[in-house]
């Protein structure tokens, strides 16, 4: 299969709010400086709104031109901060992963990965990656914590899960015997606590596609399936 590459939704439209928020902002100045004291308020408000949008166009123009490359043996990952490969044979399971919400199973704005061997993954994987993963993953990691725990079902979880909780050891060993220390040794810590609580060691955020989740899923796995094939023949 050929090499495809991801143009992420979270990059989408960050040209247009640029060019929309230096519109705004010039003509705001404009008027300013003609009718200042008649429009002083609502201009300023605004120009502020103008100013904003050039600001969260640029965030979106910050991201990556690509967010994933599926390739013939493998998966990347393109972080702004750093990326990871991952082994299609070392990947086990590819899905969109749940939790519960009273008595329903609802499914969370993730792609999940449960891979094999951590030791491939984590060897690979550079400190200042790992350091953004964990930060951007402590809002869906308290929302698993307060669903998936234990007693959590009937709502005797909750707020008490803020602080120590979300932190994670700096020592850790691999499954094979591999110790790590620091924060890579953090992030193995993470993925084992992700696997328990949703049965997935990597999460993949939504707007990272150029796809509907559950789309996205399925192209994985077919990619995933592909990879398998050509290594047995």
């Amino acid at each position: 299969m050929k090499t495809l590459h991801v143009n992420p939704m979270v990059r989408r439209n960050g040209l247009t709010l640029i060019l929309l928020g230096v519109v705004i902002t010039i003509a705001m100045i404009f008027i300013l400086f003609l009718f200042r004291e008649q429009l002083l308020i609502p201009a300023i408000s605004v120009l502020l709104a103008g100013l904003m949008t050039i600001f969260v166009g640029a965030l979106k123009l910050n991201e990556p031109h690509f967010s994933l490359s599926l390739c013939q043996d493998c998966l990347q990952y393109h972080h702004k901060h750093g990326g990871w490969i991952l082994k299609w044979r070392n990947i086990q399971r590819i899905d969109q992963p749940r939790i519960h919400l009273g008595w329903d199973l609802v499914p969370l704005p993730y792609i999940g990965l449960k891979i094999k061997d951590y030791d491939d993954f984590l060897t690979l994987i550079t400190p200042r990656l790992a350091v953004r993963l964990l930060t951007e993953q402590r809002a869906v990691l308290l929302q698993a914590m307060n669903s998936e725990q234990p007693g959590c079902l009937d709502g005797s979880c909750g707020s008490g899960l803020l602080g120590g909780e979300l932190l994670e050891e700096s020592r850790f060993r691999s499954p094979s015997g591999q110790r790590y220390e620091g924060v890579i040794a953090m992030l193995g810590n993470r993925m084992t606590r992700l696997r328990d609580l949703l049965g997935y060691d990597l999460l993949v955020p939504d707007n990272s596609l150029d796809r509907a989740p559950a789309d996205f899923v399925r192209l994985l796995n077919e990619y995933r399936r592909e990879s398998n094939l050509i290594q047995i023949n």
